[in-house]
């Protein structure tokens, strides 16, 4: 009876406590805030992603005093934060040291991410407002830079981070269309000259298997910035079975900022990479043109002035942490050489050496809030 009468004891205390506990005005204080910090922590995310790699170029048609370069280099580090205020106003924020021109919306070029988003409750329709990625329609420009040792020309000179505004409408199946319209360029004086329009299809014909990245990008008015309308288009095609993935890329542009003049740019990378667990290795081909239409009668173009190159690139890539970003690399690629001259004192010219790049190095990528 005893042990009876001590065991109800001690169960009407604990009940007391326990009642104590939820109905003391400060315990509840500590476990709003305990609740906060868990909601916050779910919903914001501050990330690092650098890559640090050995670089050793070898150039065959250029002087002895520039025959090598070796050297240590981060090849990119972003600083990025990302967050939700609630189920449909959000924020990002991306952050590049390495990067220092001056945007034409007044800010460092530095940022290349600084945006609030408004997503509907049924994920429908999507808004953005603020500098953000361009969505160009190849897999080549998706991919975080850090996951891309050598890029096409046009990958290499597309200007993908602007100011402007985005509205994005996704199907019940998930395909993504949108448009974007953002700063074109600004001339010396920093005087904005037009505005740069960017339609694009983000989706899939076969889901999971085969993905396509679709765009169209053209500037209102040339306002003297071009000889005519500068425009892109980008098409890229994903294929995915078991193990394998293989990028296909098509790029064209005219006018664009960043390019030459009345010239003509295609590019075509084409990717093959075996998706392992730990290893990925690849293959890329690249293929890049530059036509210049020095002569026209009309719409006909008489002689024009053109540059081919083509460019080989094998990549060894070991993740010792699967489904993390912990990567070794090694990776070689030779650039066959292609010259082509332009007077314009804007663009002066533009040449592109045979060339053997070998890079060896490492790439850290982590959220510091969440860890690995």
């Amino acid at each position: 009876m005893k042990k009876l009468i001590l065991f109800y004891i001690t169960l009407l205390l604990s009940s007391l406590t326990v009642f104590a506990t939820d109905n003391d005005p400060n315990q509840n204080k500590e476990d709003s805030l305990i609740q906060k910090k868990s909601e916050l922590h779910k919903n914001l995310s501050f990330t690092l992603d650098s890559r640090l790699d050995f670089r050793h170029i070898g150039y065959k048609n250029q002087s002895n005093d520039y025959a090598n370069d070796q050297r240590f280099q981060f090849s990119d580090f972003r600083i990025g934060l990302e967050g939700n205020f609630n189920n449909s106003l959000g924020f990002e924020f991306l952050y590049s040291p390495y990067d220092s021109r001056i945007a034409v919306n007044k800010i460092s070029g530095n940022i290349l991410k600084a945006n609030v988003t408004y997503r509907t409750q049924d994920n429908r329709w999507f808004f953005q407002a603020g500098r953000n990625f361009v969505k160009v329609g190849t897999i080549e420009q998706t991919y975080n830079p850090n996951d891309v040792y050598t890029y096409s020309i046009i990958g290499n000179k597309l200007d993908i981070f602007k100011t402007g505004i985005t509205t994005q409408y996704t199907t019940l199946s998930g395909q993504q269309f949108g448009l974007q319209i953002v700063n074109a360029n600004e001339d010396s004086l920093g005087n904005q000259l037009n505005l740069q329009y960017n339609f694009y299809w983000y989706g899939f014909i076969v889901k999971d298997k085969i993905k396509t990245y679709v765009s169209y990008t053209y500037i209102n008015d040339q306002s003297g910035l071009s000889s005519s309308t500068p425009y892109a288009i980008n098409i890229g095609i994903q294929w995915k079975y078991r193990q394998w993935i293989i990028d296909t890329d098509y790029a064209y542009t005219l006018n664009m900022p960043n390019f030459q003049d009345n010239a003509y740019y295609k590019s075509v990378p084409i990717k093959v990479m075996y998706n392992g667990s730990k290893f990925k290795p690849y293959i890329k081909y690249i293929y890049d043109q530059i036509s210049v239409l020095e002569n026209t009668i009309g719409d006909e173009v008489i002689d024009p002035k053109t540059t081919k190159a083509h460019t080989f690139e094998l990549a060894l890539q070991y993740y010792p942490i699967p489904d993390k970003n912990l990567r070794l690399h090694l990776v070689s690629s030779y650039s066959s050489d292609g010259n082509f001259n332009n007077s314009s004192p804007t663009h002066g010219d533009e040449r592109y050496f045979n060339k053997m790049t070998i890079m060896a190095g490492v790439r850290v990528g982590f959220d510091i809030l969440k860890g690995w």
